[in-house]
């Protein structure tokens, strides 16, 4: 049997050419291989972006709510005990000023006043008489003295019993509503019950607390939108009229009131005393030390940031840096202590940050300009110190 040697001679060479060709591309490989390892070994720098601790002026929209109430509001009283013969008015009734409100029984008085009239008129005849018989000598001058008393007694008792008159008809000390009305004709009252309420409905106000951390940022005659909820959306002029000069100990708030502004002709049929009422103030305020709010990261000792600065030989690193927080005007939140004008505070890069860890700055531009547009404002501050 003959074999052929071919086919072996080939598979030989086949494989000879493919193990060169094996080497050949594994070389490149391990090249490659080897370059990758070098990086790996190179340490890699942690970018951020910083930006400054600012003084600038800030702003926030502020809502407050409450209850309208009338700024003018009386309790009607009476001063002089008995019954009540009229009580005319009611609930929603408008009155003008002086109208009689409520009556009450006084025959009695009327009676006392003319006693106390025929009493003035005698005591006026006897001093009369004894001036006349004085020259004579058929009076004395302590006779004399004695009658001018007694006149002017009888006349302050007329004048006593003339105010008692008075003050048993009720009237209306303004225009304004009737809003209560707690007794009906015919009842007998003590001296000194409440028989009405009433109103002066052309002036509302709104009564409202306030953050104590807030109240300076608000002022006399400073412009206010109000709006109730039962009319909608609609909002009415006004202005705040006083702020209390006192902060409540335990929740921390004062108390301001805010005025409507004259209103038109169809509100005072929408607005009522009593409805819920919320006002939109522009709180404005200048010197205050701020930074975004996305820097600030939060644990349970308080508030921190990370400050950039430069370590003992030089180098770009990043310290953790706790911060007393006030308020926050939108997306910036106030410094209150810790940090200083102009300290670099990371905005961007925060993953794997920690305290100590060298970073590169990769936005210094940001801050030469910060710094340049900061200038002219320090240097205006002087003036408006000295303007306020």
């Amino acid at each position: 049997m003959i074999i052929s040697k071919k086919p072996l001679s080939i598979l030989t060479t086949s494989v000879g050419v493919l193990f060169v060709l094996l080497l050949s591309a594994c070389q490149p490989d391990n090249q490659t291989g080897n370059k990758s390892s070098a990086g790996k070994n190179k340490p890699l720098q942690h970018r951020v972006e910083v930006v400054l601790v600012r003084d600038e002026p800030v702003s926030v929209k502020q809502t407050v709510s409450g209850t309208l109430e009338a700024i003018t509001r009386i309790r009607l009283y009476n001063e002089e005990s008995g019954r009540i013969i009229s009580l005319p008015y009611h609930e929603g009734d408008q009155v003008e000023r002086g109208t009689v409100l409520a009556q009450m029984d006084n025959e009695l008085i009327e009676t006392e006043l003319a006693k106390a009239r025929a009493s003035r008129a005698q005591a006026e005849v006897d001093l009369a008489r004894l001036k006349k018989l004085l020259p004579k000598q058929i009076s004395t001058e302590d006779e004399v003295a004695r009658a001018r008393t007694e006149l002017d007694l009888a006349i302050a008792e007329q004048n006593h019993q003339q105010i008692r008159l008075q003050r048993s008809s009720i009237r209306a000390p303004i225009d304004g509503i009737i809003t209560e009305r707690h007794f009906e004709p015919g009842d007998k009252v003590a001296e000194h019950s409440h028989i009405h309420t009433m109103i002066d409905p052309d002036g509302i106000r709104l009564r409202a607390d306030l953050s104590e951390r807030l109240l300076p940022m608000v002022s006399e005659d400073q412009a206010v939108t109000v709006k109730i909820d039962a009319i909608g959306n609609r909002g009415f002029d006004a202005r705040i009229s006083r702020i209390h000069p006192t902060v409540d100990s335990s929740t921390h708030k004062g108390t301001i009131e805010i005025e409507l502004a004259a209103l038109p002709p169809d509100a005072p049929y929408s607005i009522r005393v009593g409805q819920f009422a919320r006002a939109e103030l522009l709180l404005e305020t200048s010197g205050r030390k701020v930074i975004p709010a996305h820097t600030v990261h939060y644990e349970p000792e308080g508030s921190y940031v990370y400050r950039v600065i430069s370590d003992d030989d030089g180098n770009t690193v990043v310290e953790k840096a706790a911060f007393e927080q006030g308020l926050q005007f939108g997306d910036q939140v106030e410094v209150l202590s810790q940090l200083d004008t102009g300290d670099r505070i990371v905005s961007r890069g925060h993953l794997g940050l920690r305290a100590g860890k060298k970073v590169v700055v990769t936005n210094p531009d940001a801050i030469t300009e910060d710094q340049a547009r900061d200038e002219p404002q320090d240097q205006q501050a002087p003036d408006m110190t000295t303007q306020d």
